[in-house]
């Protein structure tokens, strides 16, 4: 049920099977890299946040990244781990542009090849907005996630993180939140559109509710945990219980936790 994949500094790569990602709250993009074979001929887009650079430049679901300013993401083989090293050298080469270059990349379409550009400041990697600044403990650290880029299709919105062991997680639009290795404990809320619970009656009961829930959750070391928020169609109407939702890990992300 939860997939495994793998997050490394710069851009969010993931799919509904088992697969490899890597994330990065600036791009806000989503691709499978599962393994060597997932990526034998780029990374395949599998969506991206709105807003984000990612959607400006106008990647789509579908679309595979070929190369980045002249790199190949082709046919890279695969980590130690039997993760796409693809991942890796579009990281790499992002980190690796000097200050006053473009982002360019290559694209195929549906066998068309496209070129994108963005200016490199809108691509630049920034731990602080997705990861907290405080050191990984002794027994390792890994990563509470609320991207959202849980599949519709399993009824999975968007949650949000009130308290995290009590606490107020900040900054206030973090995507990711670094923590020990270990159990901890979230109070969670649901971000599921109205139009998904109903509407009269039913949005008016809902909003007059405090529908937060607790959840404890593992984590692993070098593991990101991806939450969400899944709604029970044939609990739609009961706000009184709150039992149309509960917080969920729906992913588990293998990822380096520096």
């Amino acid at each position: 049920m939860i997939s495994r994949i793998l997050f490394a500094s710069l851009l969010l790569l993931g799919s509904a099977a088992a697969t490899a990602a890597s994330p990065s709250a600036s791009l806000g993009l989503l691709v499978d890299s599962a393994d060597a074979r997932a990526a034998h001929d780029g990374l395949r887009v599998l969506g991206a946040t709105p807003g984000s650079v990612a959607d400006q430049l106008g990647l789509r679901p579908g679309d595979v990244l070929v190369d980045v300013n002249g790199t190949s993401l082709a046919n890279l083989g695969a980590d130690a781990d039997g993760h796409a090293l693809a991942a890796a050298a579009l990281n790499t080469s992002l980190a690796n542009l000097p200050a006053a270059s473009a982002l360019r990349l290559r694209v195929l379409r549906d066998g068309v090849s496209l070129a994108m550009n963005a200016p490199l400041q809108a691509a630049a990697v920034s731990s602080a907005t997705n990861a907290a600044a405080d050191p990984p403990a002794a027994g390792g650290c890994g990563r509470i996630s609320i991207f959202d880029v849980a599949p519709r299709s399993e009824h999975l919105y968007r949650a949000k993180i009130l308290l995290l062991d009590g606490v107020t997680p900040g900054p206030s639009g973090t995507p990711s939140f670094r923590v020990s290795a270990g159990t901890h404990k979230l109070l969670v809320a649901e971000d599921i559109p109205t139009d998904e619970m109903g509407v009269g009656d039913f949005a008016t009961l809902r909003a007059g509710r405090n529908t937060s829930k607790e959840l404890t959750v593992t984590i692993k070391p070098d593991t990101t945990a991806l939450l969400a928020a899944k709604l029970h169609p044939d609990k739609a109407a009961d706000f009184a219980h709150g039992a149309y939702w509960d917080p969920v890990i729906w992913r588990e992300i293998h990822e380096s936790c520096p």
